[in-house]
């Protein structure tokens, strides 16, 4: 490496001289190169110089004396008379502070250091001054060897020397061993070293690398490169490849494709075995541990990777592939399984086969078509049978609710009011009922000379003669009837329900000459009047209160 190294004596303007000389000087190695060492200075006031001086350091850390410049004359020193025959020199005078030494025909031996040495005399004072070069020779570096296995080829966990060496030049060569993955363009360093043997003669520096490296399966592929270069290579880095390495390993991570396990009868089963292996692998194909080959049932592919067949019921069981290949004479496997559940396919009413199919078919409406084996089949769905009964029950219960609805008759009430108390009431219907449950007629105690007719359900039951009032009666459909005549009935029911009370006489008679009218119609008639006498105490508000409750 370049090497600058630079003294100056100042001291406080007393003593002035400065020496200028490169500091680096860098030659190529050629047939017209030179080295111009050029030792230059400057003179204070009343400053003079004796002596100039070009030296060069020796390996032992002396340096030799090759030139010396005075004012007078230039000559050779007896260390440089190896100079004589391929260098000049020139001196220094009073028109020039400059003193030059060139090399011609470069050689290896000329690199080092070299330094410009100035004896000078200020104020009557012997002084000096320096200044250090350092010229560098620059040799190329060359295409390194590089030793691998034979074919590049190797076995997974292999450990291998990968040696190389070069001339790496001139200056601080070195060598390098790197490695690229086959899937990056970046280079890995695994090693590196200085030079170990250097001929300065022939500018020669030789440079030996030995990386130990234990080869895996992620190697397969890979790139390794050994590069040489020095300081100043510039251009191209001179190297060598090797690769792709070819790295065997046995078959792994073996597996079966697609994972799908449950299949139905008719359906093809597609299978594939991979696995990772080098070389690559081949495959065998087993079912419940006995050899599949090819046949009318089974088919395998070229590669033996792949399995085809149609799947009957009788395909249930344990699947294998067994992936193997061979490194160095020994045999080496890797396996892996898969069971398949092959079960009678269950119809979907929805796909377009079974639809064609249950087409041609004719079911009942609670029966649903299924697809078995290739037949269309009627079988009973449940959830019409459930449907078909609700139904079936919605329908009775809604017949017996409108049969019930229809079996009573509808009834009409006619009210009329011919004055304060007057009250007339006629029913078109043929019985009367309905006018509040208290008794039932069984319960009325019947006086010895006949049957009670029922005059006025409002009444006190005494009235009758009767523990209980009976509630209902049947009533025969007036035909016709006058509004003088229900005004009279009217005003005889009122006289009749206050004779209890009263104690009229007149009050019997009423009731006598009314019961003698009625028995005086005759059987055959069918114009019959019956009204409804008024309850006692009777007043308009308690007749509007009782044509409120007939409505």
């Amino acid at each position: 490496m370049l090497t600058l190294f630079a003294s100056v004596l100042l001291i406080k303007g007393v003593f002035s001289l400065i020496v200028f000389m490169p500091t680096e000087i860098n030659v190529t190695l050629k047939s017209n190169s030179s080295i111009v060492l050029n030792c230059t200075y400057t003179l204070g006031v009343n400053e003079t110089v004796n002596a100039l001086t070009i030296k060069k350091k020796t390996s032992s850390g002396s340096y030799i004396e090759l030139a010396k410049f005075t004012d007078r004359n230039t000559v050779y020193a007896l260390g440089g008379e190896y100079l004589k025959g391929r260098s000049n020199i020139y001196g220094f005078d009073t028109g020039s502070s400059s003193a030059v030494l060139v090399i011609n025909d470069v050689r290896c031996e000329d690199d080092g250091q070299y330094q410009c040495f100035v004896d000078y005399i200020s104020k009557d004072t012997a002084l000096m001054n320096l200044q250090n070069t350092t010229v560098y020779i620059n040799a190329i570096a060359e295409v390194p060897t590089f030793l691998f296995a034979s074919n590049n080829i190797t076995v997974e966990h292999d450990v291998v020397n990968l040696t190389c060496s070069a001339n790496v030049g001139n200056p601080q060569g070195l060598l390098e061993i790197w490695r690229q993955n086959k899937t990056s363009e970046i280079y890995e360093l695994l090693g590196h070293t200085s030079v170990v043997y250097r001929d300065i003669e022939n500018c020669t520096s030789i440079a030996n690398l030995t990386v130990t490296y234990n080869f895996t399966q992620q190697d397969n592929g890979a790139m390794f490169r050994c590069s040489s270069r020095n300081k100043y290579t510039n251009s191209q880095i001179p190297a060598v490849h090797i690769g792709p390495v070819n790295v065997l390993y046995a078959p792994f991570n073996t597996r079966i494709e697609p994972s799908r396990t449950n299949y139905y009868v008719g359906e093809n089963a597609d299978l594939k075995c991979n696995s990772d292996g080098n070389p690559s692998p081949k495959y065998t194909w087993m079912f419940n541990f006995t050899e599949i080959e090819n046949s009318s049932k089974y088919s395998i592919s070229g590669d033996t990777s792949k399995l085809y067949f149609t799947l009957h019921i009788t395909d249930n069981g344990n699947y294998q592939c067994v992936s193997s290949n061979e490194i160095g004479g020994h045999v080496f496997n890797s396996s892996s399984n898969v069971t398949l559940e092959v079960k009678e396919k269950n119809v979907d009413p929805s796909s377009s086969d079974i639809k064609s199919t249950c087409s041609r078919t004719s079911c009942l409406f609670i029966q649903s078509c299924t697809l078995r084996n290739g037949s269309s089949i009627c079988s009973l769905n449940i959830w019409s049978v459930i449907a078909f009964v609700f139904i079936a029950l919605t329908i009775i219960s809604g017949a017996a609710c409108v049969s019930l609805i229809l079996s009573r008759k509808p009834r009409t009430k006619n009210n009329q009011t011919n004055g304060i108390g007057d009250v007339h009431i006629s029913y078109t219907r043929e019985k009367f009922e309905d006018f509040g449950g208290y008794a039932d007629p069984k319960d009325v105690k019947r006086p010895e000379n006949g049957p009670i007719k029922l005059d006025n359900p409002y009444a006190d039951p005494v009235d009758f003669q009767t523990q209980y009032a009976v509630v209902q009666k049947n009533w025969e459909t007036p035909v016709k009837s006058s509004k003088d005549a229900n005004s009279s009935d009217t005003s005889n029911l009122l006289n009749n329900t206050d004779s209890p009370n009263t104690g009229n006489p007149s009050s019997s008679e009423t009731a006598n000459t009314k019961n003698s009218t009625n028995d005086e119609k005759t059987p055959g008639s069918t114009e019959t009047s019956e009204t409804i006498p008024k309850p006692p105490n009777v007043d308009q508000t308690s007749t509007s209160y009782i044509n409120l409750l007939l409505e």
